[in-house]
């Protein structure tokens, strides 16, 4: 239904660039008044930060930012999933930095260029959550 590109910097590893885009893509659907929220990642160890804050001292401000932007909703939900899962979200971070698109936004539907992966995408998701 939307979708968001943002490019980080001054992230040190990739657990805190993950711990950092989630945080980010829930702040996104609270400003556009979601109430249930379904965020898919490819990162068990973000899930496992999550779950687990005080495994992780040397994020623990991005973990609690990150947890206070997940308590904004009715009910949220985080799944790991296959990064194959969700192609469209992988060529979007790709154009990220492969393309040089460094302009953050989120946007209704997708972007041109992916109109048939996200199709496919959608079609197959494993989630149960409803739409």
């Amino acid at each position: 239904m939307e979708h968001s590109r943002r490019s980080l910097a001054g992230v040190s590893s990739n657990l805190e660039a993950d711990l950092t885009t989630i945080c980010w893509a829930a702040k996104d659907r609270h400003t556009l008044h979601r109430n249930i929220v379904l965020i898919e990642i490819s990162s068990a160890q973000a899930l496992e930060a999550l779950n687990n804050p005080h495994w992780f001292p040397g994020l623990s401000n991005t973990i609690e930012h990150t947890l206070q932007a997940l308590n904004f909703f009715q009910n949220c939900y985080v799944e790991v999933v296959n990064v194959d899962t969700n192609r469209g979200a992988q060529k979007i971070a790709v154009s990220v930095t492969k393309d040089r698109r460094f302009q953050s936004y989120i946007a209704r539907g997708g972007p041109s260029w992916l109109t048939d992966t996200i199709l496919v995408d959608a079609a197959n998701s494993p989630s149960t959550y409803s739409r």
